[in-house]
């Protein structure tokens, strides 16, 4: 073999090693070098991103006017004085009533209201007591009468200093939570609302009487 084409051999395998040697050097994760790559792996879009492919820029599109997600009920009281009237008249609450379904509305109460309401719905939440938030109005007293329609559209839409929670709690647990409060409004109105005719279980008073001497048993 002549001396400079075999010259000319080496130095082309030297040049291929080196590039094979830097390659990998890099990153592991990385395919190196490939040949019309798009043709087999498509460019991903960042979440939230921009792109070309929509008229906004954006990579997240917008619903598709007047359409609703699957399994979404549409809430037919607009966010106004009038739609806060109708529903206090004719929103009822769609979620039958248990003991169960009041324990869980309890929970949901001690996560979402209980910092500003307090625990028995007088309103001395530590979020007014520890802060210049003025109190809000005691379910025993100014809210006692309240109707199940006012609080659901409240939790809806938010009303005065407190924001809607519309999309923290779901609209079941709404429901759930208002069973709750209407107990700590008038706990003989409760029983003769829910628990007419059931004589075996205790009354709302008695469980919330019992709560009040636990708590402080065991603040003692």
């Amino acid at each position: 073999m002549d001396y400079k084409l075999k010259n000319i051999f080496i130095a082309f395998g030297i040049i291929i090693s080196l590039g094979v040697l830097v390659q990998s050097c890099k990153d592991k994760q990385s395919p190196g070098y490939e040949y019309m790559p798009d043709m087999y792996r498509s460019p991903s879009v960042e979440t939230y991103g921009e792109t070309k492919l929509s008229e906004s820029g954006l990579s997240a599109l917008q619903p598709v006017a007047n359409t609703i997600p699957r399994g979404f009920n549409l809430y037919p009281y607009p966010n106004t004085n009038d739609g806060y009237t109708a529903a206090g008249e004719i929103l009822k609450n769609p979620v039958p009533f248990s003991e169960e379904v009041l324990v869980e509305g309890k929970v949901a109460y001690g996560k979402f209201c209980v910092h500003c309401h307090g625990k028995k719905g007088e309103g001395d939440g530590t979020v007014p007591t520890n802060s210049d938030y003025p109190s809000p109005p005691s379910y025993k007293a100014a809210l006692k009468d309240l109707s199940e329609g006012k609080m659901f559209h409240t939790l809806m839409y938010g009303k005065n200093l407190m924001g809607s929670h519309a999309s923290q709690i779901s609209a079941e647990d709404r429901w759930k939570i208002i069973y709750y409060v209407q107990s700590l409004q008038d706990a003989k109105r409760f029983d003769l609302m829910y628990r007419e005719g059931d004589e075996e279980s205790e009354t709302t008073e008695m469980v919330l009487a019992k709560e009040s001497n636990e708590e402080t048993a065991t603040n003692n």
